[in-house]
C-alpha cells in the first residue's frame, strides 16, 4: 500500500510540475487569420525581406503589423482577381476598377496576434535586430517555409535566458557597443558616469 501511495505522489508530483511549468506556454500556437497570407510565397520563394513588411522590427520595439497599404504597393496589379486580395481592397475601401479608394468603406483588418509576452516582459526588437544581429529566424523559425506563421519558439523566460549564456557579443564596430566601452574607459580613470550617458533619458526606457 505505501508503495503504491509513493507511485501515486510522485505521478501526481510530476504531472502537477510539467502542466504548472507549461502553462501560458503557446509554443506551436497557430492561429486562424482573416487573409490567407503565405509566408512561404513571399519569404520563401519570393525572397522578400522580412523588414519590408515589419518595418518596425530595426528601428523600434515592435516589429509592428505592416499597414494593408504595403501590400498594395505590389496587389494594386498583381493577383487582382484572387479572393484573398479582394478582401484587401474591401477593407480600404479600394474599388479597382476605378482605382480610387473610398475612406467611408474603409475598416481595419482584424488579424489574430501570434506572439504574445506576458506585461512585465520588456523586449525591443531593435536590441535584437540591429545591435545583435539577430536573424529574424533565430526566435520565429522558419518563416519562410510557414504557409500559416505559428509560434516556433516558447518564448520562456528560461529559453530567452539560454540564448543569453551563449550568444558571444560582437562588439567590433557596432556603435552601441563603442558608447559602452567609453563608459568603461571613464569609470577607469574615475571620471563622473551620468544615467544619461548609459541612455537612461531615452524615451523607451519608461514609455514602453
Amino acid at each position: 500500500v505505501f508503495f503504491v501511495i509513493l507511485c501515486g505522489t510522485i505521478a501526481l508530483g510530476s504531472w502537477s510540475w510539467i502542466t504548472m511549468w507549461n502553462t501560458n506556454v503557446h509554443q506551436g500556437y497557430q492561429p486562424v487569420q482573416p487573409i490567407k497570407y503565405s509566408h512561404k510565397l513571399h519569404a520563401g520563394v519570393m525572397k522578400m525581406e522580412c523588414q519590408y513588411c515589419h518595418t518596425g522590427a530595426f528601428k523600434s520595439k515592435n516589429a509592428s503589423i505592416p499597414s494593408l497599404n504595403v501590400c498594395m504597393n505590389c496587389h494594386k496589379s498583381v493577383k487582382t482577381e484572387s479572393p484573398e486580395i479582394h478582401k484587401i481592397y474591401d477593407a480600404l475601401g479600394y474599388d479597382p476598377n476605378t482605382a480610387k479608394y473610398d475612406s467611408t468603406k474603409a475598416k481595419p483588418m482584424q488579424w489574430v496576434r501570434v506572439h504574445n509576452l506576458p506585461d512585465l516582459a520588456y523586449f525591443n526588437h531593435s536590441q535584437h535586430v540591429k545591435v545583435g544581429n539577430v536573424k529574424c529566424q533565430t526566435c520565429h523559425g522558419p518563416v519562410e517555409t510557414m504557409q500559416e506563421v505559428y509560434q516556433y519558439s516558447p518564448l520562456t523566460m528560461k529559453w530567452c535566458i539560454q540564448c543569453h549564456k551563449r550568444t558571444e557579443v560582437n562588439y567590433k564596430g557596432n556603435a552601441y557597443y563603442d558608447n559602452m566601452i567609453q563608459v568603461h574607459e571613464r569609470l577607469k580613470k574615475g571620471e563622473k558616469v551620468t544615467a544619461a550617458l548609459l541612455g537612461g533619458i531615452e524615451c523607451a526606457k519608461c514609455h514602453y
